[in-house]
């Protein structure tokens, strides 16, 4: 057992953990976890996440390995590490030496140990990755990687203190400190081979295993397309949750011979278990296509991006194909260890990773780890697949319950086994971190730690990207087309020349929202209630149409198909909604139609000195990119309303005049559809630039219709912005019923919070009861259901939306009347038929091995 004493930094790329539930042990019964536990579980953590997890199973699950991990049984502690040593010897004695505080010979980690000997600091030492280790004052366990120097050492009877874990055993004295050889070599950084000609050597082949999430296929194809070679290969894992994007690539598999798609599939949350899971099933899957002759793995997902063109990493890979690429963390383990959670055991289930205690490390290795992005060569790559020594059966199990295992797994097993001289402090990304916007302690939700995220890259970052010419880095992340598809086509211009500007769609993005296909939960009821409205006002508008032109063409909407969201020059444009037109009950036929949100937000114009420059409502509100992901804005009544505020630079000009404190704090003050007073939240307004999101706990269900939000500053509202919470037509991705309308649709029983608000409402002449004509309506409104409660619905959408233009998929169905009214989609310039040739993969081009491009620049020169 031992203890160290420092906890690594606030600031680590992944900060400590949220505080642990107060345990109370005279509450530890069935009824308050729900099962019998298996042991007298001591873990306050395990009983924490035992009472926090919904099924039994996972209950269970959690509480058997609790007691399993207690009976000191479940991990190894202990492995033999194969790297060899260059003769360094561990526990190799080399002197008693005079140590100074203000200049410690060995300054790497440092700590006490309750039992220390000089073989359990030289093992804690050797983990950490340190060549020497000192123990001192008894109890003490310094590491380090200095040159020791020789005119320290003194007479060993000077380092005469016993051990405080064996009396019989020396470890040094007050200032006196015997330093051992860990048995570690001193890592030298290899000479690399840069991408210059490869000379003779047949050039290496590489399998890019794809990690996929999310439903940006369009940003898929063009991965693909911008790596794609027909010597190369592709094998894809999607997320088991994502059906549409599995449907998909399944296309893929049968276009071209060279990409295959794992079956097997998992859900890969944020620093869950299953993507080590994932990555080892795809290495074992991907070994035993005999077809596929290839030398290099390398993992990337949809948000990655080539930075170099595949020429020059096939020639990069070919001259040092000994190698593997992994990034190393840096210089201090213990503070990795910590900040990454690796002193702790995560369990996934419930797609959670449940935090259920801390543990010890195995010692007899170096642990190491950094990034998850790796490049691995065919031999390491079959080791690690299909070892059966300790050392790799050991460490499987240790990460198997390990926060963020893919970024320490690859690394431990490499600097431990015969492969240890191949390492390369290199995952050959560049990858954009923004820890200010990036570590806000993400992803709460899904694992029992706070995470830190890079952030996608937007024009502005252009010069990271350019200084990484001369290095040897070949691709970035991240990259995510619905925040700037300009740097995409910044960087594939860059690669492999421009695309004409007269290009289709070159600066129009789309990416898929909903497919009928999909399975359905409670999650996007809102949306999909705002997708039939949609398109029952597409058809509504299309009728206008008609008569207009005074022809006989009743169309009118059935199921929707599919919605996309548009975007134009890296700005949000709405919703482009597919769905079925009927006319006469006789002929079915796709139609799309474009939708897009007003926008409600007011300033009053006698206040013109405060800094607010925009006012958004909405949930799904992404921190680290400063923007709202439910595209589109549908929120309901069971949905979390989050308002953000974005202000300008210094401070507004009474405070400058009367010299005041800068710091203000304004106040958001929502309103339900009967003018009732719902909610108030007090932000804090620094001077400087500020982009401010708070979120709003209220009872459910909120009132449906329309809402408003004001911002007071000095008990002056400065700004008011109306939004919708629209009533459900679906519940479940079932039509609602009755009894479901009756509880949604008539609001909370009683207020929305405990809080006190009778001062704001005085202030706006709003009350805790608001209007009552307007709640009449509202109750009246409850009750509402079918075609009814669909055309409140539809007069909602129309005060909040505008149906901007529809067109038809082609078809023999489509009717004469329809043709002459509307254009086919794939003839305009918005529809999510029209073309996209930057995304299209097309034929392969065998002269050049890549995909054919007639858009680009000189593409003569890539056939």
């Amino acid at each position: 057992m031992y203890q160290a004493n420092d906890r690594g930094d606030a600031d680590s790329h992944n900060k400590g953990p949220p505080d642990a539930v107060e345990i109370d042990s005279k509450e530890l019964s069935k009824d308050w976890l729900g099962i019998d536990t298996p042991c007298g579980i001591r873990s306050k953590e395990s009983l924490s996440a035992i009472k926090r997890a919904t099924t039994v199973y996972c209950k269970n699950l959690i509480a058997n390995i609790s007691c399993q991990i207690q009976s000191g049984s479940f991990y190894p502690s202990r492995l033999q590490s194969y790297c060899p040593s260059n003769g360094k010897i561990r526990g190799k004695h080399l002197g008693c030496f005079v140590d100074s505080r203000e200049s410690r010979l060995l300054r790497g980690h440092a700590g006490q140990l309750k039992r220390n000997t000089p073989s359990l600091c030289s093992d804690i030492c050797y983990q950490r990755g340190y060549i020497y280790a000192g123990v001192q004052y008894g109890k003490e366990c310094f590491c380090g990687n200095e040159e020791i120097p020789l005119k320290m050492k003194v007479a060993d009877s000077m380092c005469n203190m016993p051990c405080s874990g064996d009396q019989e055993l020396k470890c040094g004295d007050y200032l006196h400190i015997n330093i051992y050889q860990t048995g570690l070599a001193k890592y030298v950084p290899p000479a690399l081979k840069g991408p210059s000609l490869a000379g003779n050597n047949t050039p290496v082949r590489i399998v890019f295993v794809l990690t996929v999430n999310g439903r940006a296929m369009r940003q898929l194809k063009r991965l693909i397309k911008a790596l794609y070679h027909k010597d190369h290969f592709f094998f894809i894992h999607v997320d088991s949750r994502q059906d549409y994007l599995f449907r998909e690539v399944l296309k893929l598999e049968k276009e071209f011979r060279n990409i295959q798609v794992s079956r097997y599939r998992l859900s890969t949350i944020w620093g869950g278990a299953s993507l080590l899971k994932i990555l080892l099933h795809c290495m074992q899957q991907i070994l035993q296509i005999k077809s596929w002759n290839w030398n290099f793995i390398i993992n990337l997902s949809e948000s990655d991006y080539p930075i170099k063109r595949n020429d020059e990493l096939v020639r990069f890979l070919t001259n040092n194909r000994e190698r593997n690429f992994l990034k190393s963390h840096g210089h201090d383990t213990n503070k990795f260890l910590q900040k990454q959670g690796l002193d702790r055991t995560f369990l996934e289930c419930e797609t959670h990773m449940w935090r259920i205690g801390e543990r010890r490390l195995p010692l007899g290795i170096r642990v190491d780890g950094g990034s998850d992005w790796l490049c691995l060569n065919r031999d390491f790559v079959e080791y690690v697949v299909n070892s059966q020594d300790q050392l790799v059966k050991g460490l499987k199990k240790v990460y198997s319950y390990t926060l963020l295992p893919a970024e320490s797994f690859f690394h431990t097993v490499l600097r431990n086994s015969r492969f240890c001289q191949s390492f390369t402090d290199n995952n050959l990304h560049v990858t954009n971190w923004k820890r200010k916007l990036g570590c806000k302690c993400q992803y709460k939700h899904i694992v029992d730690w706070c995470g830190c995220s890079p952030n996608d890259f937007i024009p502005g970052d252009w010069p990271k990207l350019e200084a990484s010419t001369s290095r040897n880095l070949f691709f970035a992340r991240k990259f995510e087309p619905v925040i700037s598809q300009a740097i995409i086509n910044q960087v594939d211009a860059w690669l492999y020349t421009p695309y004409y500007s007269s290009t289709p769609g070159l600066e129009s993005y789309w990416e898929n929202r909903y497919h009928h296909k999909d399975k359905l939960d409670g999650g996007n009821d809102a949306a999909l209630t705002l997708y039939h409205a949609g398109a029952r006002l597409g058809t509504r508008a299309l009728a206008q149409l008609v008569n207009a032109e005074k022809s006989k063409c009743n169309v009118y909407a059935t199921s929707v198909l599919q919605v996309h969201s548009y975007h134009l020059g890296d700005t949000f444009k709405g919703l482009l909604i597919q769905y079925i037109g009927n006319i006469d009950s006789l002929r079915a036929f796709p139609i799309e139609t474009w939708i897009f949100p007003h926008i409600k937000y007011r300033l009053p114009f006698e206040k013109t000195n405060h800094r607010l420059l925009d006012l958004e409502v909405g949930s799904e509100f992404d921190v680290k990119e400063q923007v709202f992901r439910n595209l589109g804005g549908a929120l309901g009544p069971n949905s979390d309303i989050t308002v953000v505020t974005r202000w300008s630079g210094g401070v507004t000009g009474d405070a400058r005049v009367a010299g005041e404190d800068t710091v203000q704090h304004p106040l958001l003050v929502l309103s339900d559809p009967t003018s009732t007073l719902a909610a108030e939240g007090k932000i804090t307004l620094e001077p400087g630039e500020q982009v401010v999101s708070h979120n709003f706990d209220m009872r459910k269900p909120l009132l449906p219709g329309s809402w408003m939000v004001r911002v007071m500053i000095d008990n002056v509202v400065i700004a008011s912005h109306s939004f919708l919470i629209l009533p459900l037509q679906v519940v479940q991705g079932h039509q609602i019923s009755v009894k479901e309308a009756r509880t949604l649709h008539k609001g909370p029983s009683g207020s929305y919070t405990d809080a006190d608000l009778s001062n704001t409402g005085l202030l706006l002449s709003l009350g805790h009861h608001g209007n009552s004509s307007a709640q009449e309506v509202s109750a009246s409104h409850s009750t509402l259901y079918g075609l009814q409660l669909s055309q409140w619905i539809d007069e909602l959408v129309t005060r909040f939306y505008t149906i901007q233009d529809s067109c038809y998929i082609a078809s023999q169905d489509v009717p004469v009347c329809v043709r002459s009214l509307l254009d086919p989609c794939e003839k305009t310039t918005w529809s999510s038929q029209s073309p996209d040739p930057k995304s299209h993969l097309g034929e392969v081009d065998q002269q050049s091995g890549r995909i054919a491009d007639s858009y680009r620049v000189g593409s003569g020169e890539f056939r």
